[in-house]
């Protein structure tokens, strides 16, 4: 056990004496389970318009944990929290037995405790559960934190997040709001004859992104492995197979910073469909998420950090070149002179470190425009030297038929018509592997199995990946990707 306090050794202590005598009181206290009849919130829903002071006779059966006690002499009152609601618990000593009596004066905030009693309202008219027994579930031998809720103290928040949900109804109500996010989005697909599949976490090779990985090993084996990074080319490896609509949400792991968006694991969408192509996805992305949005209380319209825009409108669709094009006042594309372009950027203090015109224009976009598109946008025309895996435009092999989605700055999707041609995959696999002899950790590896597997023939795909904790964090109005993971990384105290 953590070494406690001088304070907090006194109140352990007392707890833990309280819960030898509860147990002398009753011997059935701690019981391995508790049947319950119903729920607090179904009682708040069914009998939220009793008048004042009514006895229903109708006996109920709840459990949960003891949030405050208030006493009055012959009078005490419990407030107790379950998994869906709050409800007040009446305790009148005089009408209950003495050895009832006896143990609830021995119950402290924090303990989970299950009832039996009547539903009532109170002469103030406050609905309430007029109980008749008690049962001790488990004994709180630490006392939960006064006023918890508002604390401004994010690192304790963080750190002991289970005392953030018994006490933070907003923080528990992310977790929720996260949960019937995946629903959605599973049913959705599910609709559209997509498969939910499953690939490894651990790889031989970590593909599928940029990125740098996080690697162990494998004793048995005796080979390093990797956590992915993603699992988008295992996936790929299953359209190759025959599966024409699979997709999959999971967790990958990149070995990188920690900010307000960033996370070294987090949750992934990843989807890919035979025989359709970028503009395809888009148009499912769109679907997809206005679907999302409205039915996680947002309705027809998304409200974060005080900005707001119409759920309902079309999203546009820009390229990338006619963005940077736009806020740098100068017009650049993709048939640019390289050393014009890079003249008139230093007129402006702008220095730029690409090589070629399609690495000046990532970069531009990333240092000046990404972080100003408020509505959402697909940001099309991705340079081919950022985008390994996706196919190049037949009028223009300088640019992939590639997309990511922006709003309110964040990046929350990035999809394409996947490269189907192996002998283009196996060069651009080999230009990755110069960058990173070069020295860029995060360069691509080369993946010779997967080359061999594209030889077999891959039908024209569509792919997309989704960052799932950045659209929650879009649907619950926060703009900390700690809000919206139960259990975020932090570094040690």
């Amino acid at each position: 056990m953590d070494e406690l306090t001088k304070s907090e050794k006194e109140v352990y202590d007392q707890r833990k004496s309280k819960l030898e005598d509860i147990l002398k009181i009753d011997s059935t206290s701690l019981p391995h389970s508790f049947t319950t009849t119903t729920s607090l919130r179904h009682i708040k829903s069914e009998y939220k318009d009793l008048s004042v002071g009514v006895k229903t006779g109708v006996n109920v059966i709840v459990a949960g944990r003891i949030i405050s006690i208030r006493s009055f002499g012959k009078l005490a009152f419990f407030d107790i929290k379950d998994g869906t609601d709050k409800l007040q618990l009446l305790v009148d000593k005089e009408s209950i037995l003495n050895e009832t009596v006896e143990l609830i004066e021995k119950l402290d905030a924090g303990d989970i405790i299950g009832c039996r009693g009547e539903i009532v309202t109170t002469k103030k008219g406050e609905l309430s559960i007029k109980i008749s027994k008690v049962q001790l579930l488990n004994k709180a031998l630490r006392g939960l934190p006064e006023k918890w809720h508002g604390l401004k103290d994010k690192e304790t928040r963080f750190r002991q997040r289970y005392l953030d949900f018994i006490s933070n109804e907003d923080a528990k109500n992310i977790i929720l709001m996260r949960s019937r996010t995946l629903q959605i989005i599973r049913m959705f697909l599910e609709e559209k004859e997509f498969i939910e599949v499953e690939t490894p976490i651990l790889q031989p090779k970590p593909g599928g992104a940029i990125a740098k990985p996080f690697i162990t090993h494998h004793n048995s084996l005796d080979i390093d492995m990797y956590l992915r990074i993603a699992p988008e080319l295992y996936l790929k490896r299953l359209i190759i197979g025959g599966f024409e609509k699979v997709f999959e949400i999971g967790r990958v792991f990149r070995n990188e910073g920690l900010d307000s968006t960033h996370s070294p694991e987090f949750t992934m969408l990843e989807t890919y469909e035979a025989y359709v192509d970028v503009n395809q996805v888009m148009d499912m992305t769109e679907e997809m998420l206005k679907t999302v949005f409205s039915e996680v209380g947002q309705g027809g319209s998304l409200l974060f950090e005080g900005n707001q825009f119409n759920l309902l409108a079309d999203w546009e669709r820009k390229e990338m070149s006619e963005l940077v094009s736009e806020v740098m006042e100068i017009e650049i594309n993709f048939q640019s002179d390289f050393k014009k372009v890079v003249k008139l950027l230093e007129k402006k203090d702008i220095n730029v470190v690409g090589t070629t015109i399609g690495s000046i224009i990532y970069q531009l976009f990333e240092d000046h425009v990404e972080g100003s598109l408020v509505s959402p946008v697909f940001v099309t025309g991705y340079p081919v030297e950022v985008s390994p895996f996706a196919r190049k435009r037949k009028d223009n092999p300088l640019v992939t038929d590639r997309f990511e989605l922006f709003i309110f700055g964040y990046e929350i999707a990035n999809g394409f018509s996947e490269l189907i041609d192996s002998e283009e995959q196996s060069e651009r696999f080999i230009e990755q592997v110069k960058k990173k002899n070069e020295g860029d950790e995060e360069a691509h590896v080369e993946d010779n199995d997967y080359v061999i597997a594209m030889q077999y023939g891959m039908p024209p795909t569509g792919g997309l990946g989704v960052g799932i904790d950045r659209v929650v964090m879009l649907a619950a109005d926060q703009s900390s990707i700690r809000e919206v993971v139960a259990f975020p990384h932090m570094k040690p105290e």
